[in-house]
């Protein structure tokens, strides 16, 4: 499997730590956005004279060879769903019990839900970073950016943030807080319905792995890739999980499994 994907990403994270988790194995290929939009419908087949070419495109994307056959050759099978890729993992996974209908249903009842979440999230990292661009600067730019002139930095991140609103302007118009604590609510009543561990048959599983990854942006964990507004921007930001020690307790549990391709170097 060839997995293109963006650090630091949540939805990319999800799908890095369910291939792990299944034993995968991928040969990962970084994406920058703006830098490799017209590469990426290049690598996807797409041509100008082609509606799709035009259409918004996201990572992560996963592109899956028969056996056999070498990686862009023909019959090949694209997924570009977060949710579609780890389904094919969890049933391509070597010495794994077979997925059953019932048990794929909770898992994308779970990704829904944590999707709730990371949109809230993202629309509040939107908002931060137009407010002050050191927060984009920080967060999304890459190393070689972060070289050039400040000046000029600044002024591509500015820009980036803009068509970054704009791509997800309607997702980030029907988040709301209401929703992600309604979201927390179901977490809550779920986790005290199995025993206070996981969300799905008692055992850990990609349910736990979406959630998590979606409260780490409520409350954001050291030493991680995932995107977040860094602590200094909002001093005086709220804790969204006051009252939800449970929720906190349990979303650091299952940070003990995260991968190491998740981590911090």
């Amino acid at each position: 499997m060839e997995l293109i994907c963006l650090e630091g990403s949540p939805w990319s994270a999800k799908v890095l730590w369910i291939l792990d988790a299944c034993s995968i194995n991928i040969q990962k290929r970084p994406f920058e956005p703006f830098v490799d939009e017209i590469w990426l419908r290049y690598k996807l087949g797409l041509w100008p004279w082609q509606r799709r070419y035009w259409t918004r495109l996201t990572v992560p994307i996963a592109i899956v060879q028969p056996e056999g056959t070498e990686t862009g050759g023909s019959g090949s099978c694209v997924l570009t769903e977060s949710m579609d890729i780890a389904e094919w993992a969890l049933r391509n996974a070597p010495g794994k019990e077979p997925l059953t209908d019932a048990t794929l249903l909770k898992l994308r009842y779970w990704n829904d839900l944590s999707d709730v979440i990371l949109q809230f999230g993202r629309a509040a990292f939107v908002e931060a970073a137009k407010s002050d661009v050191r927060v984009a600067i920080e967060v999304l730019s890459p190393p070689w950016m972060k070289r050039l002139p400040h000046f000029l930095t600044k002024l591509v991140m500015t820009f980036a943030v803009r068509v970054f609103a704009m791509k997800y302007r309607r997702e980030n118009a029907q988040s709301k807080l209401e929703a992600v604590m309604d979201a927390v609510k179901r977490i809550r009543a779920a986790l005290k319905e199995g025993g206070g561990q996981y969300l799905v048959n008692d055992r850990f599983s990609y349910a736990d792995i979406v959630i998590s990854i979606a409260l780490n942006f409520l409350v954001p964990s050291e030493g991680v890739m995932l995107f977040s507004i860094p602590k200094k921007y909002q001093t005086d930001a709220a804790d969204p999980l006051q009252e939800y020690d449970d929720v906190k307790a349990y979303k650091a549990a299952i940070f003990q499994h995260l991968p190491q391709v998740l981590r911090m170097p």
